[in-house]
Parts: C-alpha cells; sequence; structure tokens
C-alpha cells in the first residue's frame, strides 16, 4: 500500500510539468491574448517543476539524486550567463540576467526530462 503511494506520487511529479504547462500556456493564451507571451508566462511557471521531475526521474532510473552535480550545473551556467553579460555589456542587470538564466533551465530542464522519459521507456521494455 505504502508503495503504491510513492509509485503513484512519482508518477504525478513526473507527469505533472508537461500538464502544468499547457494549462498554464492555455491560461496565458485567454489572458495576455498573444501567443509568445503565453509561452513565457508557461516557461517561468512551470520551470521549477522540471526541474523537479528531472530530480525525481534520476532517482528513480538511477538511484541516486544526483542534486550537487545539479545545484553546481546550475550555479555555473549562472555564473557564465553573469561574466557573458558583464563583458558584453559592462552593466550587470540581474533581473536581466535571471530571465536569460530562468529560460536556459527551462530548455535544458526539459530537453533532460525528454532524454529520461524516452531512456525509462527503453528500460521498461529491456
Amino acid at each position: 500500500m505504502i508503495f503504491d503511494l510513492v509509485a503513484y506520487f512519482i508518477g504525478l511529479i513526473i507527469t505533472l510539468p508537461v500538464l502544468a504547462t499547457s494549462i498554464v500556456y492555455i491560461i496565458g493564451r485567454k489572458v495576455h491574448q498573444h501567443h509568445w507571451k503565453a509561452i513565457h508566462t508557461a516557461v517561468n511557471w512551470t520551470t521549477f517543476l522540471y526541474i523537479i521531475a528531472v530530480i525525481t526521474m534520476f532517482k528513480t532510473i538511477f538511484g541516486r539524486t544526483f542534486f550537487g552535480i545539479i545545484l553546481l550545473i546550475l550555479l555555473t551556467l549562472f555564473t557564465a550567463i553573469v561574466v557573458i553579460r558583464w563583458k558584453m555589456y559592462t552593466e550587470v542587470i540581474f533581473k536581466k540576467i535571471f530571465k536569460v538564466f530562468w529560460r536556459i533551465c527551462f530548455l535544458l530542464f526539459l530537453l533532460l526530462y525528454c532524454l529520461f522519459i524516452l531512456i525509462g521507456i527503453v528500460l521498461q521494455f529491456v
């Protein structure tokens, strides 16, 4: 019984980002009446869900979370964006830097999410 609840919870976390992104996009489309604003709203609100889903999928597929490595990669990415912004514009505006960082995180974790879905499907059949 407990194992079933844990399995359902993990399944919910893994499938939640796609559902949440779709729902937020549809609501954003109704509110903003503009396609790109709705996409940006969906990206901003659901990136954290993809991060949680990828961490959960790491634990499910590989048996380890790799949370420290993920955190180190995110901090390195943020630092690289700050340095690039500083070199290009000699002005560091953290609001813009965080926006770029958050969108790159969405793309990175969406890619990892899709990759782990495929790995999970392959491992299920093998």
